[in-house]
């Protein structure tokens, strides 16, 4: 096993190096083939792409965290990063700019985004009219029981997404904000879902993975 070291400015070079892998680091990978060290700041990056609850990449960082090594992301910082409303407090707190959002598992109120709070399922719904709302949260809350958070979406807004890595972006407009989700979150690879307002002004709606297969 051999393990890639990165910086956040080599990120668009297309060779990268290589060392041996440790035996301590070679377990958590074999979660994952995606175990990084960084090459400045020396910790672990899992850099699978997708940290869903009960997947490898949730696994990996969970056995490295376990073994006493500094990996990142963590677990708390996976669950701080997908569950969308602890993401969006936590990023609001930090200074970040979020859309208005309440919490219910029954009824909403159009235009939102509305996101499933499950650990065993992630499903998420845009709903810009007054029409099949129970249906809609019937089906993301499973029959009512659990939780939906809902983002309210300001007049004229619209949703858009880019690709987070290392707190890096291929798109100069989004490269503090990419900074930024780097810095509070730790996540190293993530679609970031954004809410573009009419005067251009970004907010932050949520997180969704970014496998490394699909770099």
């Amino acid at each position: 096993m051999k393990d890639i070291i990165l910086t956040e400015t080599e990120l668009d070079k297309p060779a990268v190096g290589l060392l041996p892998q440790r035996p301590a680091e070679a377990a958590a990978a074999e979660r994952t083939g995606y175990i990084a060290r960084h090459k400045t700041e020396r910790f672990l990056l899992n850099l699978d792409g997708y940290y869903g609850y009960l997947e490898n990449g949730y696994y990996a960082s969970l056995e490295a965290s376990a073994e006493g090594m500094d990996i990142h992301p963590t677990c708390s910082e996976i669950i701080d990063g997908y569950v969308v409303p602890i993401f969006l407090e936590k990023a609001r707190q930090a200074g970040l700019k979020v859309p208005e959002y309440y919490v219910t598992n029954s009824y909403f109120e159009p235009p939102v985004i509305v996101d499933s709070i499950n650990p065993f399922m992630s499903r998420r719904s845009v709903v810009l009219k007054n029409r099949h709302q129970e249906r809609i949260a019937k089906s993301l809350t499973r029959n009512f029981t659990y939780a939906i958070c809902c983002q309210e979406l300001p007049a004229g807004a619209r949703i858009g997404n880019f690709r987070s890595i290392l707190g890096w972006s291929t798109k100069p407009r989004y490269l503090d904000l990419s900074r930024s989700v780097w810095e509070v979150f730790r996540i190293p690879l993530v679609t970031v879902r954004t809410i573009i307002l009419p005067d251009g002004e970004i907010m932050l709606s949520g997180l969704l993975p970014l496998p490394f297969a699909r770099l």
